[in-house]
């Protein structure tokens, strides 16, 4: 088979060999191109599994209402009117057909909390036990707050890793110990890290939760909460998620239906959808400006493959009198072409794969690991590393072909003229 013919391959490397620097400078073109295409796929791939990873499994079809000034004046409420909402609030809009979970949420602001001789500073939180389904941070040790402890106000907390590493710096289970936050006493039920971020009230990490009855008891602020989350139905559109939960708050508040001014509302699934559509564009981006570099290397291998033909025009010449059938010629051309593009696009694939490597590596140990426990990679996947090599290996072929069609007109009687 030809494929095995060692004079063949002693051959094209010879031909390559022959013009070594000419060889290299072209090569380093191809080197470069799939080089620099596969970080930036690399790049694009990683900044995307991060978006995703600070998602968690956070629903993504959830909203967060907050009260604000009324802009229309209705039955005889004025307008620029402040309203709060409450704990009603949230129990009209959990029986909602359209609604999955919904969470009262609470600031409870800046907390001394101290256990034996350590203490720091530190964030309190007030959730409702859905709040953990809307938005789940991964548990390291207990629970999270249930309907028990809303009932019955009990003293107790979810903290975050961060305060855990500086209350416990032993590592030890924390469950059951007790906690001075402020100048009250309260049972640690579990610890939380973070997972994810994209909807965040305070640094999980240095925060404390507590449920949320027991935070409007703290604070005397009776049955007021400062925000509503809602999870949706994922085959519900968040705009009729949004639509039903404005009607039902609005009616109980005395609220034009109309007032859009009257609530703040973030919809997760449009911030979603936008943030995948620009994804979107930089993996596209990506591809257009890599396959260009790309094809400016392939270009370069055509280029220098024309110039190795015109000066073995005596060789092709002669060897097409001495009977050398076309097949052969357009063969050896391509083969050429082919070993000086695969080789310079291999060695660029390995090292642009070995700089993702490092960079995962890097990450991890700086960021992934230690702090979300996420496992970003910024490596690509085994297809689209095969797929860059097939787009290289077709690249390699067409870049011989005007040299190869080249070859074939040239004449054996011009060719021995040629000097």
């Amino acid at each position: 088979m030809r494929l095995f013919d060692t004079d063949r391959w002693n051959e094209i490397w010879q031909t390559i060999a022959r013009n070594r620097k000419r060889s290299v400078m072209t090569a380093l073109g191809v080197f470069w191109g799939i080089f620099m295409l596969i970080v930036m796929l690399g790049a694009g791939t990683g900044l995307g599994r991060l978006f995703r990873a600070q998602l968690g499994d956070m629903s993504t079809n959830t909203l967060l209402l907050q009260p604000s000034q009324t802009g229309i004046p209705y039955k005889g409420m004025p307008k620029n009117r402040w309203w709060r909402m409450d704990n009603d609030d949230v129990e009209a809009v959990r029986k909602l057909p359209e609604v999955r979970f919904a969470s009262a949420v609470y600031w409870g602001g800046a907390i001394r909390c101290s256990r034996n001789e350590r203490k720091g500073d530190y964030s309190l939180m007030g959730y409702s036990p859905d709040y953990q389904r809307i938005n789940p941070q991964k548990l390291l040790y207990g629970r999270f707050i249930n309907e028990v402890d809303m009932v019955q106000k009990r003293k107790v907390c979810v903290i975050g890793t961060q305060l855990w590493k500086d209350l416990f710096p032993g590592g030890e289970d924390p469950t059951g110990s007790i906690l001075k936050i402020n100048n009250t006493y309260f049972t640690v039920v579990g610890v939380i890290r973070r997972q994810s971020t994209a909807i965040s009230f305070s640094d999980i990490e240095r925060t404390a939760v507590v449920p949320v009855s027991l935070a409007q008891q703290m604070y005397g602020r009776g049955h007021q909460i400062h925000m509503l989350a809602v999870a949706g139905h994922d085959d519900t559109p968040s705009k009729a998620v949004e639509r039903a939960c404005r009607e039902t708050v609005y009616a109980r508040h005395l609220i034009d239906p109309a007032d859009e001014k009257a609530m703040w509302c973030m919809a997760t699934a449009e911030m979603f959808e936008k943030v995948q559509q620009l994804f979107f564009g930089i993996s596209l981006l990506t591809w257009i400006v890599g396959l260009g570099t790309l094809l400016a290397g392939i270009v370069g291998v055509s280029n220098i493959m024309l110039v190795l033909v015109k000066e073995r025009t005596q060789e092709i010449g002669i060897r097409r009198a001495l009977g050398a059938k076309p097949s052969v010629i357009i063969g050896q051309i391509l083969s050429e072409s082919f070993v000086l593009t695969f080789i310079a696009g291999v060695i660029g694939l390995t090292a642009a794969v070995g700089l993702l490597s490092l960079a995962d590596s890097i990450f991890y140990r700086t960021v992934g690991a230690e702090q979300s426990g996420s496992g970003v990679m910024w490596q690509i996947s085994f297809g689209t590393g095969m797929l860059s090599l097939a787009i290289l290996v077709v690249g390699s072929l067409l870049a011989g072909v005007i040299p190869a069609t080249r070859a074939l007109k040239i004449k054996a009687v011009d060719a021995i003229r040629e000097e």
